[in-house]
């Protein structure tokens, strides 16, 4: 077997490009995964509840009212008892969560929607409105609580179950504070990216009179990565990609195109040399290591090559040594295998070069004869079994076998002959062994084997 070093800058081009189409297939394959988790999973989700946050109650006698507002704390949640009366022109009370400090806020601009866990327990109607109050540098005096932008849902009804989502595209810049504010029209408009509270007022028509509004938590659901991001990671990735091969392809065929006239003729004596070795490692494939017959594979490989081989007449023997398994528990394996190598050159010099032996597993040989019918097949096996016991046998033992006879038939699988010169042998086995047996005829004695064919 000749091996010579090959050196690595020969590197095939199609070897890059089975590398980068393995690349661009995963790259594919992480975009669909990304896209579809970015759309069905990636959920972001940030609670704020009185356990977590500070809060506040309020009223319109803020403002010169009459209505009074408080807060319970009872763990987690929030129960506000407010009071309205008719002295202030808007009667409210209102339910503040503190989501930073006067003027560090939450950036919401990663979130989509924002939920409410609340219930409500006083005269009909059931309404409340809410606001994100924003902290605009530039805008907002730290002194001036009104300054601060103001971004709110008008009134709507809680549900019975409590459970109210709300888009924050729905939010826009409160009226009276664009007016109480005077900015130029392009800084009025909607901003969350500094949000210091959630206010939770009741409705602006409420009725008079006791209630009770419960806030058990708020929640702003958005995802780890916006689709924004995440389609400029991926196009981004896809550009890199996209220039990324091209100038690996150019860098592999460079280092082809500068590869010398000794490199080329050392990868001509390599590609001789592993024709050899292909050669022989077929070979190998093809017979059995231990006694140098087929096997199982060549016999496959000569019935594709050699159609003649099931041109009739044909016959199949079946041979397995008698009581093999006593050779190895008694003389170990090392005899056992010298009997299989004696036994298959007994058989391989008294069988003609058309014939086909072939070792099929451990102990059992098949004979492939072409020409050949049933009679003549049998005497042949019967001639084997004479030549065995005229062999010297390693540790002085006598080996005999048993042989199992069957002619092909017009159209009929070659799996099928096996089956029935297997069912033949297995005949002979039953009845003494040391004997041959063909498919369905026990077969006379070798005296008389001999005088039908000479």
């Amino acid at each position: 077997m000749i091996r010579r070093p090959v050196r690595s800058e020969v590197k095939p081009v199609l070897g890059v490009l089975a590398h980068v189409h393995y690349a661009l297939g995963i790259l594919l394959l992480l975009t669909l995964a990304l896209l579809a988790w970015q759309h069905y999973g990636m959920e972001r989700i940030v609670e704020f509840n009185v356990a977590n946050a500070e809060y506040l109650a309020g009223a319109d006698e803020e403002n010169g009212g009459a209505s009074t507002a408080r807060i319970d704390k009872q763990g987690t949640t929030g129960v506000m008892h407010c009071h309205l009366a008719q002295k202030y022109q808007w009667p409210y009370c209102r339910f503040r969560l503190w989501l930073g400090t006067l003027t560090e806020g939450m950036d919401l601009t990663a979130f989509d929607r924002m939920s409410l866990d609340v219930s409500y327990d006083g005269p009909a109607p059931h309404t409340i409105r809410v606001s994100l109050v924003d902290f605009e540098p530039g805008i907002s005096n730290p002194a001036d609580w009104m300054t601060n932008k103001v971004n709110e849902v008008e009134t709507f009804a809680v549900p019975a179950s409590g459970k109210v989502d709300i888009p924050l595209n729905l939010f826009y810049t409160a009226s009276w504070w664009k007016k109480r504010v005077t900015r130029p029209l392009l800084q009025t408009g909607m901003r969350l990216d500094n949000v210091v509270s959630f206010d939770m007022l009741t409705g602006t028509e409420s009725p008079l009179g006791d209630r009770t509004i419960t806030l058990r938590a708020v929640r702003f659901h958005g995802k780890w990565i916006s689709t924004t991001h995440l389609l400029l990671i991926l196009v981004a990735s896809w550009i890199l990609a996209a220039i990324g091969w091209p100038a690996l392809l150019a860098l592999a065929l460079r280092r082809q195109l500068n590869t010398s006239k000794a490199e080329l003729a050392l990868l001509g004596e390599v590609n001789k040399a592993l024709q050899l070795e292909a050669k022989e490692l077929v070979g190998q494939a093809y017979t059995d290591p231990l006694t140098g017959v087929l096997n199982r594979q060549g016999l496959r490989a000569e019935l594709v090559r050699t159609s003649s081989l099931l041109a009739d007449p044909m016959c199949v023997v079946f041979m397995d040594i008698d009581h093999f398994k006593r050779v190895n528990d008694t003389h170990g394996h090392a005899v056992g295998d010298e009997v299989l190598r004696q036994f298959a050159q007994v058989v391989g010099a008294n069988v003609r070069a058309s014939d086909k032996l072939v070792r099929w597993g451990g102990e059992e040989f098949l004979l492939v004869c072409t020409g050949t019918g049933v009679a003549q097949a049998a005497a042949l096996a019967d001639k084997l079994r004479q030549a065995l016991h005229e062999q010297a046998w390693p540790a002085g033992l006598r080996v005999t076998a048993s042989f199992g006879v069957a002619g092909h038939r017009p159209d009929e699988e070659f799996g099928d002959v096996i089956q029935r010169a297997d069912a033949a042998l297995y005949g002979a086995k039953q009845a003494g062994r040391d004997r041959v047996q063909t498919d369905g005829v026990a077969a006379p004695a070798a005296a008389n084997v001999r005088a039908l064919h000479g």
